[in-house]
């Protein structure tokens, strides 16, 4: 059956079958089945808390950070593992590539911590039930020991000549990603 011949029975899909559907076409990037699906999609009326957009919009701010984070400790982690299990130069790149990733450890948090503040926003329940805490806690544990500083890691960029220092992520950066991101998602709801 060709989309224009399933294009007659759009009306009749579930939820289900629907959200299937949609995600098929964005995984082909077909976009106009896409959007033939969402717009014959029935409407829906909910009541909710004027606040439920701006709470819509911190969760999913909160969790693609909170995936970024956990990445950085995964390769924070790893890195360190290589380096100890490797010797001579390997050993010094890892190193410096532990100590790297230790300073976007780092920063992320700081970042996170900076957002809030500037948002007012509150993340105590959701850093206690959001997956991964004790992963980031060790995370950040490690990494203020031995995560270069800002300075550090721009000499790093310079020396190696792969991350252009006017390129590196900052805490200051990070934070303005984050706003951003929330600004956009909150628009869409208010």
């Amino acid at each position: 059956m060709n989309t224009d011949a399933l294009a007659k029975h759009y009306h009749t899909f579930s939820p289900a079958e629907r959200l299937s559907l949609i995600l098929a076409a964005v995984a082909r990037c077909d976009e106009v089945e896409h959007k033939r699906l969402a717009d014959a999609a029935p409407q829906v009326t909910f009541r909710v808390s004027h606040t439920f957009g701006r709470a819509m919009a911190f969760l999913t701010v909160a969790s693609l950070h909170r995936m970024d984070q956990l990445n950085l400790a995964a390769l924070f982690f790893k890195t360190a593992g290589l380096a100890e299990g490797a010797s001579g130069q390997l050993a010094a790149q890892c190193h410096s590539g532990t100590r790297l990733y230790g300073y976007l450890v780092n920063i992320y948090a700081e970042a996170w911590s900076r957002f809030c503040e500037r948002e007012r926003l509150n993340d105590a329940i959701y850093a206690r039930t959001a997956a991964g805490e004790m992963t980031l806690a060790q995370a950040a544990q490690e990494a203020r020991l031995i995560g270069f500083t800002e300075e550090e890691a721009r000499a790093y960029a310079r020396s190696e000549g792969k991350i252009s220092p006017d390129h590196l992520k900052t805490v200051e950066l990070v934070v303005r990603d984050l706003q951003a991101t929330y600004r956009h998602l909150i628009a869409r709801w208010e």
